[in-house]
Formats: structure tokens, sequence, C-alpha cells
């Protein structure tokens, strides 16, 4: 048997699961008011997969909402108390080299659609790093703030920036 001969996957095969690298993982959350940050600080995602298959892949993140980092004391409160435990679902959405991927964030009793886009490099046989960013539009119905600053803060978008590497 030659040995340049290569084998191709079953069509049935296991779409490649990558598991997150922690040390390698970086969410931030931004949001301005005229043009000024107001609130930036960075959050731990303590678990996420990206699902590779040809028919879509899929990306789920498990973050922790009490780990919030910010300069900012006062935002910085309102947003751990808000989130909790908080959880992301996404499937890509396009196949062409900008992905996207569309999908929910639920923390606490709540849940809004976000849709990610960004790059997606290999970086290895089994390695993948995924930069992806989108921005998390204001709640439907007011959280359980109180105060003029803080309705001010949730009527604002956040930015929200991902950038994390995969290994299989």
């Amino acid at each position: 048997m030659p040995t340049d001969t290569r084998f191709l996957p079953s069509a049935g095969a296991d779409p490649a699961v990558h598991r997150i690298r922690p040390d390698r993982c970086v969410l931030e959350l931004t949001q301005r008011l005229l043009g000024i940050p107001v609130l930036r600080g960075r959050l731990t995602v303590r678990r996420a997969t990206f699902t590779r298959d040809p028919e879509g892949s899929g990306l789920t993140a498990e973050i922790d909402g009490a780990s919030f980092r910010s300069a900012f004391p006062l935002p910085s409160s309102m947003v751990t108390r808000e989130l909790g435990e908080a959880h992301f679902t996404g499937e890509e959405i396009t196949e062409r080299p900008p992905v996207e991927f569309a999908g929910r964030l639920d923390f606490g009793d709540s849940s809004r659609d976000l849709v990610l886009g960004g790059d997606l490099r290999e970086a290895g046989p089994d390695r993948v790093i995924l930069w992806l960013r989108g921005t998390l539009p204001p709640p439907r119905r007011p959280l359980r703030t109180s105060g003029r600053f803080a309705r001010l803060l949730v009527r604002l978008p956040i930015r929200v920036e991902f950038a994390g590497e995969f290994v299989q």
C-alpha cells in the first residue's frame, strides 16, 4: 500500500468537538455613554465548546457572572447582581470566512438574542482560535434596578467581545 494514501472520514463521522483552554480565553463587556466608557470589564468563562460540523457549527459557553472585574465599582456591582450564572448557545449562520453565530444569552431570569461575528483561525491540527464580537441590545422589560444612573445604564447596549483558543 502506498504511503501517500489518505483516507477520508466516513459520511456519518462525529463532528469535531473542541474545548476551551481557560488560560487562553477573554470575554470583555464594554458600555459607552456619549463615547465615554462607563462600564468595561472581563468575565471568566468556566466551560465552552466549539463543535465543527459540515452541516453547521455550534458554540456553547458557561460564564461566571460573579467574576466580573472592572475599575467602575457601581456598575460592576449591578452587573454581578444581574448576571449570576450566564449561558450562551449559538449556531453558525454563515459559511463564509467571516463567521457569525446567532444564539441566546441566558442569565438570571432573563434571556436575550445575541449575534456574534468575527474570525475563525486554524492554529494547528487540533487547535482553533475564535474571535467574536457583537452588541447585546437593551432588555425589553426593566430590570430589578432602582436609581436614575442604573436605569440609564440598563437602556444602553453592551458590546461583547470574545477571544478563545479551543483544543480537541
